[in-house]
């Protein structure tokens, strides 16, 4: 397996491995840094395709570099190419990883931070919703709750609480993004900008005790910041591998959030930084949860 000393990221080691790298993984390496954009979209198959390997190969691939697979592998990825672009780059675009990558990551941790942020929900008549995976999650979890307004941007919200017709389901206008399965754009903004709602459940890409909530994104940020403002309440549902260094841009400050909810990979430590600041924080044991 390659290793990253504190100096070298991700991509930046596998530029370093080009020279000592098999025929296979060169080729892969060779695509995924010709190609960056396609790397972090396209299916296994087609990276296999393209880089003319095997399928299993460019699973092993990314073993190779310490990941389980390419999903997990593509979001490291993705967080090394905001370090590189914050430190080298920082007028370059930003390539962020799928919201299908996303999704499978985690699930059992996504899986005990929505059941947690039921209990939260008892004085919510209005919520938002935004297009993370684990408040995908929770959408899921709201569809055999009691009647609520529901105002999402995502998609994947939409898909999760299809069929659940005891809800109001709102959109707001917007361009959508493949990429994240959302609605963004400055609609988005305008559409939000006269409503109201109790509480506002949000994801982030990186969460830190000093910035707050940042994302790859800038059109969704602004957006983010549009949501927040609409609510009264803001609760952050996030797994403990969120607490990371800040993404390229902020949309929320810790002393708007109310509550997070997390799990019990967020050390106490940490979870006390937050606290201190007037966030509180609720970590999760996700073994707590029944299959």
């Amino acid at each position: 397996m390659s290793e990253m000393t504190e100096h070298t990221s991700l991509i930046e080691t596998i530029s370093l491995d080009l020279t000592s790298s098999n025929a296979a993984f060169k080729r892969i390496s060779e695509y995924l840094l010709l190609s960056p954009a396609d790397f972090m979209h396209k299916s296994v198959q087609e990276i296999a395709t393209a880089a003319s390997v095997s399928a299993p190969t460019v699973l092993r691939y990314s073993r190779h570099y310490g990941y389980q697979g390419i999903p997990e592998f593509r979001i490291a990825l993705a967080m090394s190419m905001v370090a590189q672009s914050n430190a080298k780059e920082p007028g370059q675009r930003f390539l962020e990883p799928n919201v299908a990558d996303k999704a499978v990551m985690n699930l059992d941790l996504k899986t005990a931070i929505a059941h947690a942020a039921l209990q939260l929900l008892e004085i919510d008549r209005s919520i938002i919703l935004d297009s993370g995976s684990t408040t995908a999650m929770f959408a899921r979890a709201l569809r055999h709750m009691s009647a609520r307004t529901i105002m999402t941007t995502g998609l994947n919200v939409v898909e999760a609480l299809w069929g659940a017709a005891q809800h109001t389901l709102m959109l707001p206008a917007g361009t959508l993004r493949f990429e994240s399965k959302s609605l963004t754009g400055r609609m988005v903004e305008s559409t939000l900008q006269n409503m109201h709602f109790d509480t506002g459940y949000f994801g982030a890409d990186s969460i830190d005790a000093q910035v707050g909530l940042s994302t790859y994104n800038e059109e969704e940020a602004h957006q983010g910041t549009a949501m927040i403002n609409a609510c009264t309440r803001v609760v952050v549902l996030a797994d403990s591998t969120k607490f990371r260094s800040p993404a390229l841009h902020r949309f929320c400050s810790l002393d708007r959030i109310d509550t997070i909810i997390t799990d019990t990979g967020l050390p106490q430590d940490v979870a006390q930084a937050f606290m201190t600041r007037g966030t509180k924080v609720i970590r999760v044991d996700p073994t707590s949860i029944q299959k």
